[in-house]
């Protein structure tokens, strides 16, 4: 697809609501079920262009096509290198008949373990197919989004779990027949079964033998997983391949067309062994014959509720937007619901304040209250992620059905707290830029709107206040956040790493120079005249070791580590001497706390399972794996904020 087409289609995707991403992402069908023109040998010429690096690794196939007359064609596969991605590998299929490039296949190999700390940062940059894979399967940290390993809709036919957040991936990125005659000849899983093979070969001669597994990954087990090869691809169509058949065509038309074309590339991919990813638009591939996925027939796979209604009016809209590229979708979308369904209108247009003002009016018309959208939303749905809490309590206590409605799904599967929290973990998470880039909010998480967790709440039926709510503030899914933020997981690293701090502090205390060298590495966020009074007061380095200490029985005791509660636990210890409230006087208590807090934060991310080398949890094995799992458990930046000890050096965007 060239870049003009791209940036069309992705201006128009961006619009929608994304209804079926995957029809104009470059991903295309191996088995050629749509026409082509002559603008795809230009397209490929100009993704040809591009320095994929040098050829290594060359190999030669041959591959027979029957027919009339037996052609041969052969098959160049080869790796190659881009110096500013360390971590990937280019995997190219080159077809050649007669001298002509016929088919050509792009897979990008991923060492994930190597970027699993800033997996979306380096995922968004290569192309923008390893993008929209990236923020559609996978979390910060490069492991699959819980939803489609335990949602009971989004986790789609329950093959995928977390074998999926280990070890190395190969993103099959294009796979291209270009002569129609060709197709349906087997060249396209010809193609794609030698790219498998030497992505196989690949991950073995990387992985080596296991005889330090032990040392270096703490078991076989563990070693065996983080060498896991899966293959993943988003199944897409070229948008040239279908355009001349979608010129002068009604909207039901052009939706067939484009349903075909969608339907033949994903029936290929699953007869090459790929099955979805829970509900997403991707699909997996396991090298393991015994994997759950294998027995899985292409018929039983599982494919996402869709609305035609929907579908329709989305091709309208495409049809509408290709005419005039200044048109506003979203809210001309929004104008269509204006008389068919005016409640629903309402919901989306109006204030809080208006919005209930208005149901009130309309509360003695028994007609309109239990219909749904498109998307099969009702209009708590819409109340909840609109945001609107007063017309959310309203309606859960003037309208008969509305109780019913906090069970039912939408098109997604999503009920209306399940839809309203996908939608913060998005606004969470990040944000778009342009077309394809993504801003990363993550660690700048300040908590969920006010309104939105008082929406939250009412779909809950709780009170709105105590711990509770600030556990829907935060996002809290384990139901014990410290705060509604401080996982039990995050607790338990953090006080791992504030004892095993205090204790190396120990170590030759008495002797000051050589203490404050051998622990330098740990004073880095002391002011320097600070750091040079601890080479002549013992009873400043005892404070702050001590520090340490108090911060794990704040933890222990369920108590946020803030500078005022580590002041209020100095207070209520009696300590004599007073070495911790000298080391406060002459640090300051707020630089004081902070020197120590930044100090655990960094040390846990950085011996975390996700965002460093696993070495915390390596050690605390079942202390730490019989704990609840929660959306909190790794995000150590947004706690340490919290907690008053954030780094506001960390940059915002990446591109």
């Amino acid at each position: 697809m060239s870049n003009e087409e791209k940036m069309d289609e992705g201006r128009v995707s961006l619009k929608r609501r994304r209804r079926d991403s995957e029809d104009d992402e470059a991903l295309d069908n191996a088995s050629g079920y749509a026409e082509l023109d002559g603008t795809e040998e230009e397209e490929w010429t100009e993704y040809e262009s591009e320095d994929l690096g040098f050829e290594q690794d060359i190999e030669t196939h041959e591959y027979h096509i029957s027919g009339d007359i037996t052609r041969t064609v052969k098959i160049r596969l080869f790796l190659t290198e881009e110096p500013e991605f360390k971590w990937l590998r280019n995997l190219v299929a080159e077809c050649t008949c007669d001298g002509v490039v016929v088919a050509t296949a792009l897979a990008r190999y991923i060492d994930r373990e190597t970027i699993r700390s800033d997996f979306w940062q380096k995922m968004e940059v290569p192309s923008e197919e390893m993008c929209v894979v990236t923020f559609d399967v996978f979390d910060r940290y490069g492991t699959v989004r819980t939803k489609y390993k335990d949602h009971p809709v989004q986790r789609g036919a329950g093959v995928w779990g977390n074998e999926l957040d280990y070890g190395p991936l190969l993103l099959v990125e294009t796979l291209h027949v270009k002569v129609p005659e060709l197709r349906r000849r087997g060249l396209g899983q010809e193609m794609l079964s030698l790219v498998l093979e030497k992505a196989k070969q690949l991950c073995l001669y990387e992985e080596g033998d296991d005889k330090d597994a032990d040392h270096f990954y703490g078991s076989i087990e563990a070693f065996e997983r983080e060498w896991n090869l899966h293959a993943i691809v988003s199944p897409g169509i070229l948008t040239a391949d279908i355009r001349p058949q979608l010129r002068g065509k009604s909207a039901e038309e052009r939706l067939v067309t484009r349903d075909r074309a969608q339907s033949g590339a994903i029936d290929f991919w699953r007869s090459c062994g790929f099955r979805r990813i829970g509900a997403s638009h991707c699909f997996a591939f396991s090298f393991d014959l015994h994997h759950q996925s294998r027995a899985l027939t292409a018929a039983s796979d599982f494919d996402p509720r869709r609305s035609h209604a929907k579908d329709l009016q989305d091709e309208e809209l495409q049809a509408i937007y290709e005419t005039d590229d200044s048109t506003d979708l979203e809210k001309l979308e929004i104008e269509r619901l204006r008389d068919a369904l005016p409640l629903h209108y309402a919901a989306l247009t109006l204030t809080d304040q208006e919005l209930e003002a208005f149901f009130v009016t309309q509360s003695d018309d028994q007609s309109g209250w239990n219909r749904v959208t498109n998307s099969e939303a009702t209009l708590l749905h819409l109340t909840a992620c609109e945001f609107k809490p007063q017309s959310t309590r309203w309606l859960l206590d003037n309208i008969q059905h509305a109780e019913s409605w906090k069970a039912a799904r939408d098109i997604n599967g999503y009920t209306p707290f399940e839809a309203l929290n996908e939608k913060l973990e998005t606004i969470r998470t990040r944000r778009q830029l342009g077309l394809f880039s993504v801003l990363n909010l993550a660690d700048r998480f300040e908590g969920n709107p006010v309104t939105a967790v008082s929406c939250l709440s009412f779909l809950l039926g709780q009170n709105s206040s105590g711990p509770d709510i600030a556990r829907l503030r935060y996002g809290c899914t384990c139901g014990r956040c410290i705060g509604g933020y401080i996982s039990a997981r995050m607790s338990c690293s953090l006080i791992f790493q504030g004892e095993t701090t205090y204790d190396l502090l120990q170590d030759n205390i008495e002797n000051g120079s050589s203490w404050v060298n051998l622990n330098d590495f740990k004073l880095e966020h002391l002011d320097a005249k600070v750091r040079e009074n601890l080479k002549t007061n013992i009873s400043l380095r005892i404070g702050f070791a001590n520090i340490f200490q108090i911060a794990v029985e704040c933890l222990q005791a369920n108590i946020p580590p803030t500078a005022e509660n580590l002041q209020w636990r100095c207070r209520i210890r009696g300590e004599w001497p007073p070495h911790t409230r000298r080391y406060f006087r002459r640090a300051g208590t707020q630089m004081g706390c902070r020197a120590v807090l930044r100090e655990m934060f960094d040390a846990a991310e950085q011996q975390d399972e996700k965002a460093g080398d696993g070495e915390c949890q390596r050690i605390l094995k079942t202390t730490w794996s019989d704990l609840p799992t929660c959306r909190n458990d790794h995000e150590f930046e947004f706690v340490a904020r919290r907690c008053g000890y954030g780094d506001d050096s960390i940059p915002l965007a990446f591109h």
